[in-house]
């Protein structure tokens, strides 16, 4: 009967031996390699964490400068510097009331003129 048992046979043994010896190898391999590309993942993880909140303070300091742009500089200038500009320094400036002392002036010649002609040529047809 022990003939029969295949326990009984050293190289059935041997090559127990031999698949335990394998499979462990094998196991420990892929365990090693499974653990080394999670670890691969988890930096991978990290690295983008990192590279969002990068991206997350540069869209946020965008909008600060864009609402800096629109609130403040651009509004300031196009609220205060030019209205300033077209209601106070262009109104006041010489030039321009020179000019409207010569528009002033050439209709006043002008109607003066032509009141003038016309009475003249009332007396030429008299």
């Amino acid at each position: 009967m022990a003939s029969n048992n295949p326990w009984s046979s050293s190289s059935n043994w041997s090559n127990t031996s031999n698949f335990n010896s394998s499979f462990n190898s094998n196991f420990n391999n892929n365990l090693n390699s499974t653990l080394n590309n999670l670890s691969n993942n988890l930096n991978a993880l990290s690295n983008l964490n990192n590279n969002l909140n990068n991206l997350n303070n540069n869209l946020s300091n965008l909008n600060n400068n864009l609402n800096n742009i629109s609130n403040s500089s651009f509004n300031n200038f196009s609220n205060s510097n030019f209205n300033n500009f077209s209601s106070s320094n262009f109104n006041n400036n010489n030039d321009f009331n020179s000019n409207n002392n010569f528009n002033n002036n050439f209709s006043s010649n002008f109607n003066n003129n032509f009141s003038n002609n016309l009475s003249d040529s009332n007396n030429f047809n008299r």
